[in-house]
């Protein structure tokens, strides 16, 4: 958000259903038994098996499809100023990777419902894994549109195991610029006199050629520009801190490590975001409640292996 932005959590929260919320079940599935209830291939057999993997396939031709949503018009909200800035820095980041970058604007729910849904349906087992960013406004759970705000989950449940098969034991990545509350994030201090380092040791196994059965919505990652009930922070010449972090760390991976044979380690890439953005930005705002303040991304993670991002040849 920028200072105009402050308007948006102005108004009066009134509890409400909209066409983008969860229905709820009628009476009458009280009346089914509990076989009618267990889909068929529940009733199968199914065996958990451990596995020794420990890293995502990465040998496949192609890195994955992209998608931007970026919205700069949002029905009854102020114009998001800046977004283009971070619109164009994320395609020209992710196309160095060699993703196929798909960029939408201004869409409404239905719009971007059925952009979802037609991407789960593509065939993805040669890609090795998927991209979707937003960047819009948003409030705690939820995201909008165009013409409307819907669950934040609306935006991954189309690539769940369940609804998206080729995309399953790859990850599933998802990156959101909004807001996700009223809350200011405020700075503390603190002082150390000595810095502290950390090695990783990753050893990689090889695939089994067996059956594996896992969570339905395993393979996930979401990350957020701020912290639940807090402020995002976006600047109308500069763009989101959020955003420009995540080009300049991607920028320097694809030149980099992401050339290399083994690969840019993932969660190396983000952590660097959340350091980045948590101690070089601090608000300067002409709005004294909005003055001073601080931003900390984070994300949720199901990955269940180790994810190395590494520079591909675009899909023709």
């Amino acid at each position: 958000m920028d200072e105009s932005d402050f308007s948006v959590f102005k108004k009066s929260s009134k509890k409400k259903h909209d066409k983008a919320d969860a229905t709820t079940c009628n009476n009458t599935t009280a009346a089914h038994t509990a076989d009618d209830l267990i889909p068929e291939f529940e009733k199968n057999v199914i065996v958990s098996i451990p596995t020794d993997e420990d890293e995502y396939r990465v040998d496949n031709p192609h890195i994955g499809i992209a998608l931007i949503f970026n919205h700069k018009e949002v029905k009854g909200e102020k114009q998001r100023a800046g977004t283009e800035k971070d619109r164009d820095d994320m395609q020209a980041t992710l196309l160095k990777f060699g993703f196929d970058v798909r960029v939408y604007n201004d869409l409404t729910f239905a719009e971007v419902t059925e952009t979802l849904k037609a991407t789960s349906k593509e065939d993805h087992s040669q890609n090795d894994c998927l991209v979707v960013v937003v960047m819009s406004h948003g409030l705690e759970g939820k995201v909008y549109a165009r013409d409307m705000a819907y669950p934040v989950e609306r935006l991954w449940n189309p690539f769940l195991g369940q609804n998206c098969k080729s995309l399953i034991d790859k990850p599933k990545l998802f990156f959101i610029q909004a807001c996700r509350g009223e809350n200011l994030e405020k700075p503390v201090t603190y002082t150390r006199f000595a810095p502290m380092s950390r090695a990783l040791d990753a050893t990689p196994a090889k695939p089994q050629p067996v059956t594996y059965a896992i969570p339905n919505t395993a393979d996930i990652l979401v990350m957020y520009s701020t912290f639940e009930k807090y402020y995002s922070f976006r600047n109308v010449e500069n763009g989101s801190w959020f955003i420009q972090t995540f080009c300049e760390v991607f920028n320097h991976a694809a030149a980099t490590t992401a050339l290399s044979e083994k690969g840019a380690e993932l969660l190396r890439l983000l952590t660097a975001i959340n350091r980045l953005v948590a101690y070089d930005y601090q608000s300067n705002a002409k709005v004294e409640a909005l003055n001073q303040m601080k931003e900390m991304p984070n994300f949720m993670s199901t990955l269940t292996k180790t994810f190395y991002l590494h520079v591909k040849k675009p899909k023709p």
